[in-house]
């Protein structure tokens, strides 16, 4: 079964599971409805722990329904609070990764509320004037300065550049201009777009894969940045790459 098939049956039970499975405190064996919570397996190497956030979580615990079934976990999640280790707030419902710690499982190192990672983030960039051979616009005077830096000021425009996160682990990049003019050919360079394809969680990081697709929509991935959680609300989201931090806001539904 396909991912979205998966993550759409799953959708299905959850208001269902949510209302029995969370308030459950017996033991029993999963059942072949609790199986439908199962979602794409983790990658390799992947410590981190998904579920469902259930009823009775606050700002110390997590209680959550496990992919696999059966009764919630209860985590601990007082010092990740304390320490800025709880990324969104867990609403019920919402796909939710932990990392447990290493002495004690109960614990919870770090939180991350997936659910509210998706979406589409975007941040803005500036232009700048791109060095061109015979175009001396200091020896430029009077009106033709002031036509020359009109036409600049029209063109030296900021641009809405981003990524969206989507429920299939595939992503979406945000700012790509199909322009009549080539990048090579306008006076205005604006920094290079991420196009990121893919993404992942990964031991409480987030994986962003660049990728280009072939003749038959088939991608194959050209690069892979990893990303760490610095800060994630509702409406703003902050990562650090290996060049520096970039914040970004979420952009609004139904927004092109």
């Amino acid at each position: 079964m396909k991912i979205h098939d998966r993550l759409a049956a799953m959708a299905v039970v959850v208001a269902a599971l949510l209302t029995t499975a969370c308030s459950s405190k017996t033991e029993s064996r999963p059942t072949e409805e609790t199986d439908l919570i199962s979602m794409e397996p983790a990658m390799p190497g992947d410590s981190t722990v998904y579920g469902l956030a259930c009823d009775g979580c606050n700002d110390t615990i997590l209680v959550f329904l496990p992919r696999q079934g059966g009764d919630p976990d209860t985590f601990n999640i007082l010092n990740a609070s304390k320490n800025h280790q709880v990324f969104g707030r867990p609403m019920i419902g919402d796909l939710v990764g932990v990392l447990t710690n290493r002495e004690n499982q109960k614990v919870a190192d770090k939180v991350i509320n997936i659910e509210q990672l998706k979406g589409k983030w975007c941040y803005m960039v500036e232009p700048k004037l791109r060095e061109i051979a015979g175009m001396p616009l200091s020896r430029l005077q009077g009106e033709q300065r002031e036509e020359m830096d009109s036409m600049l000021r029209e063109m030296l425009q900021p641009r809405e550049f981003g990524f969206e996160i989507k429920s299939d682990y595939t992503a979406r990049p945000i700012g790509m201009i199909r322009s009549m003019t080539s990048d090579e050919e306008s006076p205005v360079v604006y920094p290079p777009l991420k196009r990121y394809r893919e993404w992942r969680i990964f031991n409480g990081r987030l994986i962003l894969s660049e990728g280009a697709r072939d003749s038959l929509g088939n991608i194959t991935v050209t690069n892979t940045d990893t990303a760490q959680l610095v800060l994630l609300h509702r409406d703003t989201l902050v990562l650090r790459f290996n060049e520096g931090e970039q914040g970004y806001y979420r952009k609004v539904e139904g927004e092109k």
